[in-house]
């Protein structure tokens, strides 16, 4: 079970670290690139993750489970924080 558990807290560290506030994320179905403001909320052991972004001129922000996002690079690619690591 120790090994189960420990690929648990290493996932949790990964996604951590990709959606600490500055990051640049992306919506996993597509959209726009965002920048993570803060986590807000643990609804139901579910993180949400406050992000802003900038659409024709002007700000949006909106909040997202967290396994819904994905970070990326400025580019939009997405980026590997486990080669980073």
């Amino acid at each position: 079970m120790a090994g189960a558990e420990g690929n648990l807290r290493q996932r949790e560290d990964l996604i951590a670290m990709q959606l600490r506030p500055g990051n640049l994320v992306k919506h996993r179905s597509g959209g726009p690139i965002m920048v993570v403001d803060r986590e807000v909320s643990h609804s139901s052991n579910e993180p949400l993750v406050s992000c802003s972004w900038v659409e024709a001129g002007q700000r949006h922000s909106a909040s997202f489970k967290e396994d819904s996002l994905q970070a990326v690079n400025g580019d939009g690619s997405p980026r590997d924080y486990e080669a980073e690591t």
